[in-house]
């Protein structure tokens, strides 16, 4: 009798700590999400870095943030680019984002041609149409969200992406 009582005390208090042990491995949930993405084959309209040779293209997506803070897109990684920088396009110029892009607090920012983009630099290889990308990007708030997107031929004038645009 003495035995099963110390065993059921024993079970009772190991308990919880087993359920503390449980929630402490939990994961939260991501407050950015990404969706459409695609990016650009490199074709003959591509630009390259005229002291390396190697070609860049851009990602398009639309990053959504359920969170009721802002969260700033800073940059990211990829096996298929050396650099990743958030761009802007302002008079048909691409400009750096040094500061990043900001998504705002319960909503979204849609990455295009001719808007915000990913752009993937210092490319391993050229990108053509049917391959897939995979890229990490890397959030204000320590979130790392990965993404694959199918590379697509675009137009280079083309502003419309995703599934409404065709694409």
């Amino acid at each position: 009798m003495k035995k099963v009582l110390v065993s059921t005390l024993a079970a009772l208090l190991l308990v919880p700590t087993l359920s503390a042990c449980g929630s402490s491995d939990e994961v939260a949930a991501s407050a950015i999400t990404i969706t459409e993405p695609v990016a650009r084959a490199v074709d003959a309209m591509s630009p390259a870095n005229k002291e390396t040779g190697k070609f860049m293209t851009g990602s398009f997506m639309t990053i959504a943030n359920s969170s009721d803070e802002d969260i700033t897109l800073i940059g990211g990684t990829s096996d298929v680019a050396g650099i990743i920088e958030i761009h802007e396009v302002i008079d048909g110029a691409m400009i750096a984002m040094a500061n990043g892009l900001v998504i705002p607090a319960n909503g979204e920012v849609k990455l295009r041609m001719g808007g915000y983009h990913v752009m993937l630099m210092e490319l391993t290889d050229k990108l053509v149409a049917g391959d897939e990308v995979d890229v990490t990007l890397e959030f204000s708030n320590g979130e790392k969200v990965d993404y694959t997107a199918p590379v697509k031929e675009i137009a280079m004038d083309d502003e419309v992406y995703g599934v409404a645009g065709g694409m």
